[in-house]
C-alpha cells in the first residue's frame, strides 16, 4: 500500500511538472506570436500605398485610413511615451470578440486594444473607453501600472491617438484601482450623472491633477489589475 501511495504521488508530481511546462511553453509561444503579428502590422503600415486615399482634410492620417480599408475594425492607433503601448485600436459589435482575437480576427489570448462597442468610432462621445489586457510580459496595457506614481505621470502625461479624423492628444488626470462593477465607463453623462462620476473619481484618484469639466471630452483606459479588479485611467482631450 505504501509503495502504491508513493507511485501515485510521483505520477501526480510528473503530471504537475508536465502541465506547468506546457503552460510556460504556451505563454512564450503566445508572446512571440503577438510580437511578430504586431511587427508585421507596423511594417505594413509604413509601406501602405496612400495614393488612392482621397481626403480633403490634410490633418487626417492617410496611412490609417488605408489600413482601415484592409482591416475594417481598426479605427485608430494609441501610443504612450515611456511605455510599450503602441498598438492599433479596434472596435467590434460587442465587447467580447477582441478579448481573445487580434486585429486580423484570429484567436489570440492577448487580444487587442479595443473601443467599447457603445462608443462612436470617431471618438466624439463625452467619454471614449478603451480596454486592453494586463499581460505580465508587458503587452497591451500592462505599463499603465506605472501611472500610479505621480512622478511617472508628470514625465509622460500624454496619450496620443491617431484616428481616422486626425491626431488627438489627451492629458492623463486620474488613475485609480476599481472594482469590475464600478460605474466609470459610461459614454455620455447628463449633468447629475457627471457630478456623481466626478465625485467617484475624486475620492479614488491617486494623482493630484485637476479633473476635467463636464464640457470636456475624456478618454478612459481600463485594464485588469492585482489591486482590486481593474485599473482605470482618465485623460482629457487637450489638442
Amino acid at each position: 500500500m505504501k509503495n502504491k501511495i508513493i507511485i501515485a504521488v510521483e505520477i501526480c508530481l510528473v503530471l504537475i511538472i508536465a502541465f506547468s511546462g506546457f503552460k510556460i511553453y504556451s505563454y512564450h509561444k503566445d508572446n512571440k506570436e503577438f510580437q511578430a503579428t504586431h511587427a508585421e502590422l507596423k511594417e505594413n503600415l509604413n509601406s501602405l500605398d496612400t495614393s488612392e486615399v482621397k481626403i480633403e482634410d490634410n490633418s487626417a492620417n492617410k496611412k490609417l485610413i488605408a489600413l482601415n480599408k484592409e482591416y475594417n475594425d481598426i479605427i485608430g492607433w494609441i501610443k504612450i511615451d515611456g511605455t510599450d503601448i503602441d498598438f492599433p485600436i479596434v472596435q467590434a459589435k460587442d465587447n467580447d470578440f477582441y478579448l481573445d482575437h487580434n486585429y486580423k480576427g484570429e484567436y489570440h489570448p492577448f487580444g487587442e486594444v479595443f473601443m467599447d462597442a457603445r462608443n462612436s468610432y470617431d471618438f466624439s462621445d463625452q467619454n471614449t473607453i478603451l480596454y486592453g489586457h494586463n499581460v505580465r510580459s508587458g503587452h497591451i496595457f500592462h505599463d499603465l501600472e506605472k501611472f500610479k506614481e505621480q512622478s511617472f505621470r508628470d514625465n509622460y502625461p500624454d496619450i496620443v491617438l491617431e484616428t481616422l479624423d486626425g491626431k488627438k492628444i489627451y492629458e492623463i488626470v486620474a488613475v485609480y484601482p476599481a472594482n469590475v462593477n464600478d460605474d466609470y465607463r459610461n459614454p455620455n453623462y447628463d449633468s447629475e450623472e457627471w457630478q456623481v462620476f466626478r465625485k467617484f473619481v475624486e475620492e479614488r484618484n491617486l494623482l493630484n491633477n485637476k479633473l476635467p469639466e463636464e464640457n470636456e471630452k475624456i478618454l478612459t483606459l481600463s485594464t485588469c489589475s492585482d489591486d482590486k479588479d481593474r485599473l482605470a485611467i482618465h485623460a482629457k482631450l487637450v489638442n
